[in-house]
C-alpha cells in the first residue's frame, strides 16, 4: 500500500541532497513524492538556532516570530496537501525531517503519525568516526 510520506528539510547549507535521494527512492516503491514549497528564511532560522540559550530564552522578536508562524503554517499545510491530480485531500501518513525543521513533531502529533530524524551526518560513535561531541580515544 502507498504511504503519503512527508519529508521536512530545512536546508540552509546543501542538506537537502540526502533527502531528495530519500526521496527518489520512496517515489520509485510507489510512495507519494512531491516538492512543496515553505516560506520564510532559514538561513535566518538556522542562524539564531545557533545563538546562545540566554538569547533564546529572553524571548523572540516579533520579525522572527512572524517568521516562525509562517513557516509552521506552511509545514502544516504541506502535511494536509490535498493530491495534486485529483485534488483530494491526502494527510501525511509518516514524517522524516532533518532536526531545524521545528514544526515535525507538532504536526507529527496533531496527525497522530510516526516522524523520523534523519541526521546528515553520524550521531553515533563508530571505531572510525568517534561522535565529534565527545573527546574520547580508541585503541
Amino acid at each position: 500500500m502507498p504511504l503519503n510520506i512527508i519529508v521536512l528539510v530545512v536546508d540552509p547549507r546543501g542538506d537537502v541532497l540526502p533527502f531528495l535521494a530519500l526521496a527518489s527512492s520512496l517515489q520509485k516503491a510507489g510512495h507519494r513524492f512531491e516538492f512543496f514549497p515553505v516560506s520564510g528564511d532559514t538561513a535566518d532560522l538556522m542562524a539564531y538556532m545557533v545563538e546562545s540559550i540566554s538569547q533564546i530564552r529572553a524571548g523572540i522578536n516579533q520579525r522572527k516570530r512572524d517568521m516562525y508562524v509562517e513557516m509552521l503554517d506552511g509545514f502544516w499545510q504541506f502535511c494536509i496537501h490535498p493530491e495534486p491530480l485529483s485534488n483530494m485531500p491526502s494527510v501525511a501518513d509518516a514524517i522524516i525531517v532533518n532536526p531545524p525543521s521545528f514544526a515535525h513533531v507538532h504536526c507529527a502529533q496533531a496527525l497522530v503519525i510516526p516522524v523520523h530524524f534523519m541526521f546528515t551526518m553520524p550521531w553515533g560513535s563508530t571505531k572510525a568516526f568517534p561522535h565529534h561531541l565527545a573527546n574520547t580515544g580508541f585503541s
